[in-house]
């Protein structure tokens, strides 16, 4: 009976915590989902090195996860766009979108949201580069499908049912806040959830004592504790919260956070449709060696 209540108090002591950032950080995206046009993307994203940036940019403030965004990852590649402009824009938009970015500052404070958001358009900038050279120098090496199937959302992912609709169709803010609130209270209910089981069955310090703070241990089981675990639309957020209650230190914890989001199984299968399997390969061991460097850099801050 006292973890029951000590469950629910703790659970509801979060949520209410976190509660009215998650419905700003919803709202914000509606508006963006209902005002940003994809003709715009389709306009200035033709290519080039100078377009890696702003597909970067363009990706972080759509609202969704990449399966959300991959009609219009599919017709920048038609419209002409090099691949690593593609990838940028593609692999952006899970790292951060304008949800999670108001959740990370309410939870994990100002710092933590600063860091997510500059690993994200560095990291989508130089995973688009890298991209961008082996289209040029590599021709042979990435395995790109002929065919990119882009109407149907990966099984599990917490893309909204909206955003697969087509660009033309009018669209109205309630319709699409309503939708947004729908498909992301399972995993920001879920996420809420794990990380208070995690702080009430634990005890305070636990990692800390058996795996350090912020020794090499603690990065690299901060890194490949991401691979498998699933999360999606923010469920890393009160995760992350409650490693660090439980000892883990910033940089581990950061790398945690970004890894775990770069490597959601989601955006894995949904890539792998647009970037190959071998391109797949590269951008999972470039983006764990990107994550625990960016942890690195972090601790120092």
């Amino acid at each position: 009976m006292n973890f029951v209540q000590n469950y629910a108090k703790e659970f509801l002591n979060l949520t209410w915590m976190v509660l009215p950032y998650f419905l700003g950080g919803a709202a914000f995206g509606a508006a963006l989902d209902v005002f940003l046009k994809p003709d715009f993307a389709l306009k200035h994203l033709r290519g080039g090195w100078a377009s890696l940036a702003k597909a970067a940019v363009l990706g972080m403030v759509m609202p969704g996860c990449s399966c959300a965004t991959m009609p219009m990852a599919e017709g920048l590649r038609r419209k002409g766009a090099d691949l690593g402009t593609v990838t940028s824009f593609l692999l952006a938009s899970p790292l951060v979108s304008p949800q999670t970015l108001v959740l990370t500052w309410a939870v994990l404070g100002w710092k933590f949201t600063m860091a997510r958001a500059l690993a994200a358009l560095l990291g989508a900038v130089m995973i688009g580069a890298i991209f961008l050279w082996l289209e040029k120098n590599k021709p042979g090496f990435l395995d790109i499908p002929v065919t990119i199937p882009v109407k149907k959302c990966a099984s599990g992912c917490g893309c909204s049912g909206g955003a697969a609709k087509e660009a033309d169709e009018p669209r109205k803010f309630w319709p699409v806040f309503a939708d947004i609130i729908k498909d992301l209270a399972k995993y920001f209910v879920l996420g809420m959830a794990i990380a208070t089981l995690l702080t009430v069955l634990l005890p305070a310090g636990v990692i800390a004592r058996y795996i350090g703070a912020s020794g090499p241990l603690a990065y690299l089981s901060a890194v490949l504790l991401g691979v498998p675990l699933y999360v999606c639309e923010g469920e890393e957020i009160p995760l992350t919260l409650s490693l660090l209650k439980l000892g883990l230190g910033p940089g581990p914890a950061l790398a945690f956070l970004l890894g775990s989001v770069g490597t959601c199984i989601p955006t894995m299968v949904m890539s792998q449709k647009l970037i190959g399997r071998r391109g797949l390969l590269v951008y999972t061991a470039w983006w764990l060696v990107f994550a625990l460097g960016a942890g690195l850099l972090f601790s120092l801050a």
